[in-house]
């Protein structure tokens, strides 16, 4: 006699979850290394450039699948969960029953704590997919409105989303136990006094003026571009200065100084991030994003992301407008799950990779496993102990201290500093140069590869270069290395 199957065959959907997961993988990565290759191709005139137009159409439809087959992996792999949940229940409720088990209390205790559990979940996912729908409405109709309306919803939701970030930083008090940091206090107090000064001006000329003062808009981010590896004194075929093969902790520091060179270039007028691959022979792709940091001084809230507005956003404790945009470079640069990534940053370049790898929501997209950043305060960001982070700072750059070391006032009137992640923090001896003001020269991205190529052989740097993490980024063998930059951009 045979029993019929009800429900899913557990085995099968695993199987199924894990092809899908492949699949999407496959896809992304598949997108993302014929990107630099059709794009780069020396093909001038109409039929290359309809190619390669087309092309972008066709890898947009690719990233699209990859992510509906991840989507789909996922819901797979949840009912899987809840077919073994449920036959474990079946099992349990046909066992014979035996004293010095479970009371009928308890079981009613745990089956109640069960549905609170799937009730939270299913209202997380709820709230989060109404909260997109509504985002990404008011957009819709922001873009297509009239300028007037358009300026005046742009200043009502800059309030909005300020208000959001003061109301999170709330959160965080509450349920850490821990108030905010002074440097979050005034950044989020000046962002939300900004944001309600826009409203006000746009109130009153009726739509027709909006200063954007320190809005941070929305994200953008171009398609990758190929860029030639080599020696970092020279330039590739298209003028722009070539990434350095990242044999060393120096030469990524170096790869990230020579994303400065990028705004202004053909197909980065903003500003770019760089995206190093790594493939060595038996072992995943490994990527490593560059990201330079303050490349505008303006609160004007212009295309530009990286700039007063974006600093002041990360010294809230917020994602900004650059930190979105990079995720979104990362994505359509076909970044596979599941591969290594290391995030390298210089000053605010520094502070975006430390709010990456401190989301939740991009770690899960993403795996972080290394961050590396130098000129940056990043004390404050709670970056989990899972990834290996090397915080790099001369003694006399000012610039890694304006986080006051999170300094922290409590409601007692006390103050306390500490630091939220287990960074290995090296103090390097300053450069041989006239500090300037405050010592800001001390400050420069070429500054601190000198001096790290300088004490790299030995000491923390050295024992950071030789973990088994950092090991899967380091190759001297340039045939093992692409590299491309992408366009990060803000819109209003």
């Amino acid at each position: 006699m045979t029993m019929a199957l009800y429900g899913m065959d557990v085995e099968s959907g695993r199987r199924l979850s894990e092809e899908f997961a492949r699949t999407s993988d496959r896809l992304l990565a598949l997108s993302g290394s014929l990107t630099p290759l059709i794009t780069g191709a020396p093909w001038n005139g109409d039929d290359g450039k309809r190619f390669t137009d087309e092309w972008i159409g066709h890898r947009r439809q690719l990233i699209g699948t990859a992510h509906a087959l991840a989507a789909a992996s996922k819901a797979v792999k949840q009912n899987v969960e809840e077919q073994v949940a449920a036959s474990r229940r079946l099992e349990a409720s046909a066992a014979p029953q035996t004293t010095g088990g479970p009371s009928i209390f308890d079981q009613l205790m745990d089956s109640v704590a069960d549905a609170t559990e799937d009730l939270w979940d299913t209202a997380g996912e709820v709230t989060e997919a109404v909260g997109d729908t509504v985002s990404n409405t008011w957009h819709y109709v922001q873009d297509i409105a009239p300028l007037p309306i358009r300026n005046i919803m742009d200043a009502q939701g800059n309030v909005f989303s300020q208000a959001g970030n003061v109301a999170e930083m709330g959160w965080r008090w509450l349920t850490s136990g821990e108030p905010p940091s002074i440097t979050e206090l005034v950044s989020n107090s000046v962002m939300l006094a900004a944001s309600l000064e826009n409203l006000r001006q746009a109130t009153f000329t009726l739509g027709f003026s909006n200063p954007h003062l320190f809005d941070d808009g929305r994200p953008v981010a171009g398609d990758p571009i190929p860029v030639g590896v080599g020696n970092p004194e020279d330039t590739d075929d298209n003028g722009r200065t070539q990434t350095p093969v990242p044999a060393t902790v120096s030469a990524i520091l170096s790869t990230t100084d020579a994303a400065y060179s990028d705004p202004g270039m053909p197909g980065t007028p903003d500003t770019g991030v760089r995206i190093t691959t790594v493939e060595k022979p038996g072992q995943p792709p490994a990527y490593i994003i560059s990201i330079p940091g303050t490349t505008r001084w303006e609160p004007d809230g212009a295309a530009n992301p990286t700039d007063l507005t974006g600093n002041l956003e990360l010294a809230g404790g917020n994602l900004s407008t650059a930190a979105e945009a990079v995720r979104l470079a990362m994505e359509q640069a076909g970044i596979p799950e599941g591969a290594p990534v290391m995030l390298s940053g210089h000053s605010q370049g520094g502070m975006i990779a430390a709010a990456l790898a401190s989301d939740s929501g991009f770690t899960d997209r993403f795996n972080v496993t290394n961050v590396v950043t130098f000129g940056s305060p990043v004390d404050s960001t709670p970056i989990p102990p899972s990834i290996d982070v090397l915080a790099l700072q001369h003694d006399g750059d000012p610039v890694p201290q304006v986080d006051l070391g999170d300094a922290t006032a409590w409601p007692d009137g006390t103050i306390s500093a500490s630091h939220d992640n287990g960074a290995t923090i090296v103090t390097l001896p300053n450069p041989d140069v006239d500090p300037g003001f405050a010592g800001i020269e001390y400050h420069h991205a070429n500054r601190y590869v000198d001096s790290v190529s300088q004490q790299e052989a030995g000491g923390p740097i050295a024992q950071y270069s030789q973990q088994q993490s950092t090991q899967r980024f380091l190759t001297s063998d340039a045939s093992q290395v692409t590299s491309t930059v992408s366009n990060i951009s803000r819109k209003q």
